[in-house]
């Protein structure tokens, strides 16, 4: 059963994976309307988005993702990512909003003052795509985890419930013992039912005579 759990959740993954799109366009931000990578996921909260968002900075590249209540954007200011900046900090605007069954993820990119795009930055841009393709692996196993979780679950609740089912079998044995036990107890008090009766009604014969006996002697007085 878990095997087949386990090759579902494979499947699953390598689905979402492959549903992800990603492309560049300019959106409206904070700051205007500037050029992004947008992330399109498939099959996930905007909610569990950005957790994963803000754990997949912490983990990959040391950057606390502070949500911004004002402008309504995740902000990751002066980050270092080697990779983005070429030895200079940058700083990360993300957006998560409902798109279908999924979630629409935007993210600007500021380059001393300038926001990355394909044109200007090749090279970085392909190392950003790289950037949010990997964030997407890392949505996916965070979805899968989620569903091998409430499968695991779900199991357990089987189990436990094949448990109750079980211990109610050896009940319905026990109870089925103690009723055959009690009609093996009340034939053989049938049997000897039936003899007292025969004994009984024979008393009854015996007194009957007796009475008819001292009925005649009173009688004959």
């Amino acid at each position: 059963m878990k095997n087949l759990i386990l090759s579902f959740l494979l499947v699953s993954l390598s689905f979402q994976i492959a549903s992800a799109q990603l492309y560049e366009k300019a959106v409206p931000m904070s700051e205007g309307n500037n050029n992004a990578l947008t992330l399109r996921l498939p099959n996930i909260s905007v909610k569990d988005a950005e957790k994963v968002w803000q754990q997949y900075m912490d983990d990959f590249y040391d950057s606390k993702a502070k949500w911004n209540r004002k402008t309504k954007e995740w902000v990751i200011d002066d980050a270092d990512i080697v990779s983005l900046g070429r030895g200079k900090t940058v700083d990360l605007f993300t957006t998560f909003e409902k798109s279908g069954e999924g979630v629409s993820v935007n993210l600007w990119i500021d380059i001393d003052g300038e926001f990355l795009n394909s044109r200007t930055y090749p090279d970085r841009f392909t190392d950003a795509e790289k950037m949010m393709m990997r964030y997407a692996l890392e949505v996916a196993k965070a979805s899968v985890q989620q569903e091998m979780d409430d499968q695991e679950k779900e199991l357990d609740r089987m189990e436990t419930d094949l448990r109750k089912l079980k211990s109610a079998n050896d009940r319905y044995h026990r109870d089925i013992e103690k009723a055959q036990e009690a009609i093996k107890k009340a034939e053989e008090d049938i049997v000897k039912n039936v003899r007292d009766q025969e004994d009984m009604v024979n008393k009854i014969q015996m007194q009957k005579e007796l009475i008819d006996q001292i009925r005649k002697k009173l009688n004959d007085l």
